[in-house]
């Protein structure tokens, strides 16, 4: 007779992988043996690369930047005004590193590393602009920085760039200054023909105002050229000069006649057309000194390479350049130790699931 129920039929444990999991991540001295195997054999595959050197060299920047405010000729350069003192000193740094890896820094760079041996005849303009980094992260240290397939190379760019930066930029900061001296002068220049020119004006407005004083005072009616008037008109147009201060302490007195004040409005009339006649040789010399001066600024301003007054650089031979390998060792080991882990995870996790 069959039973009433059905016995239960037996099904193959479920392996279970949690557990298997759990139990491999036990086995930490496997774990550890196989990272440390890969990250062996990543760091042999990082001495399989090419090898690459970087040397370092600091040069010393200073910004005075307590003179920011008063730097017109970079807020001009810059088209932009600074917002604070780092904005001052960010743009500094920045022109320097441009200018660091411009054509002109970069050959004479290359042409004192070609003297130097055969290893750099084959290095072109590209490869030197390629090998080469500056960097700062505040004013004070700028580090230069070449990378090369030898430790030789490696310090020897980085030193002819040092030296190449240090001359060219310490010569154009010479024309920084002169710039700034040129500026100064150039202003006060400017303010003096403005001041001829308004000199101008007042002696070319006083002549016929003279001429009519004369003519009132001759038919004994000055009207409005009386004693007080001609002498506050005249007064006011000298510009108290040794000539017309003579002038003005001759001035007739109240009992004086009418034609004392005659002979001293054409006295007056002299001192003013000598005056009219000397002004435009004046205008003209001091124009033709501005000129000149705006021409020197000019080329010191294009020979400033548009670098701040304020700014200095120093750089001290006596310190060699620091080298290190910079092939990436420390990746190549990291990379080799988790490949290794994941394959030995794998192999593991499939002979488990064939003995299951």
């Amino acid at each position: 007779m069959q039973g009433c129920a059905d016995e239960p039929i037996n099904q193959p444990t479920d392996w279970h992988w949690r557990e298997y999991i759990l139990t491999i991540t036990h086995r930490w001295h496997w774990i550890v043996a196989v990272f440390l195997l890969g990250a062996l054999l990543g760091w042999g595959a990082s001495r399989l690369t090419s090898p690459r050197y970087r040397a370092s060299l600091d040069l010393y920047v200073g910004i005075d930047v307590y003179r920011a405010p008063r730097d017109r000729y970079i807020v001009g350069v810059a088209q932009d005004t600074f917002e604070n003192l780092d904005d001052y000193k960010n743009w500094n740094m920045e022109q320097l590193n441009a200018l660091a890896v411009q054509d002109d820094f970069l050959l004479d760079t290359l042409e004192q590393l070609q003297a130097q041996g055969q290893d750099w005849r084959d290095v072109n303009l590209a490869d030197l602009r390629a090998m080469l980094r500056g960097s700062w992260r505040n004013a004070g240290r700028w580090r230069l920085t070449a990378e090369a397939s030898s430790p030789t190379m490696a310090a020897q760019a980085v030193t002819a760039w040092a030296q190449v930066i240090d001359q060219r930029v310490n010569a154009a900061l010479v024309q920084s200054r002169q710039v700034v001296a040129l500026d100064i002068r150039m202003v006060a220049l400017a303010d003096r023909l403005a001041e001829k020119a308004l000199r101008a004006q007042v002696v070319e407005a006083l002549i016929p105002a003279l001429q009519r004083a004369e003519r009132a005072w001759q038919e004994g009616n000055p009207g409005s050229y009386d004693r007080d008037r001609l002498l506050g008109l005249v007064a006011r147009a000298a510009d108290w000069g040794a000539g017309w201060s003579a002038l003005l302490e001759a001035f007739p007195p109240p009992a004086a006649k009418a034609e004392a004040y005659v002979d001293w409005i054409r006295r007056a009339q002299g001192a003013v057309a000598a005056e009219a006649e000397a002004l435009p040789g004046e205008i003209g010399a001091l124009e033709a000194e501005y000129d000149a001066l705006a021409t020197q600024y000019a080329r010191a301003a294009e020979a400033s390479l548009a670098l701040s007054a304020n700014l200095s650089l120093d750089h001290s031979e006596q310190v060699a350049p620091a080298v290190e390998d910079v092939r990436p060792a420390g990746t190549f080991m990291l990379v080799g130790g988790a490949l290794a882990l994941l394959a030995w995870l794998f192999v593991e996790l499939v002979r488990a699931a064939r003995d299951d």
